[in-house]
């Protein structure tokens, strides 16, 4: 095997890779969608900042 084949046969195994690798990140992207908080956190951050301000004197009026 010469080696323009053997580069060739590297390229396209290489481009088949980065194929599959482009696929594996859109489907991880889907699947990490739902627990994405940081896009609903900076779209609506006003019941966040309430909820973080509740919890923080609920637990700072605890005595113990």
């Amino acid at each position: 095997m010469s080696d323009v084949e053997t580069r060739q046969e590297l390229l396209t195994s290489a481009a088949h890779h980065e194929e599959e690798l482009e696929q594996a990140l859109v489907d991880l992207k889907h699947a990490v969608r739902p627990f994405a908080i940081g896009d609903r956190v900076g779209q609506h951050p006003v019941p966040w900042l309430i909820g973080a301000v509740l919890i923080g004197v609920w637990l700072g009026s605890r005595s113990g």
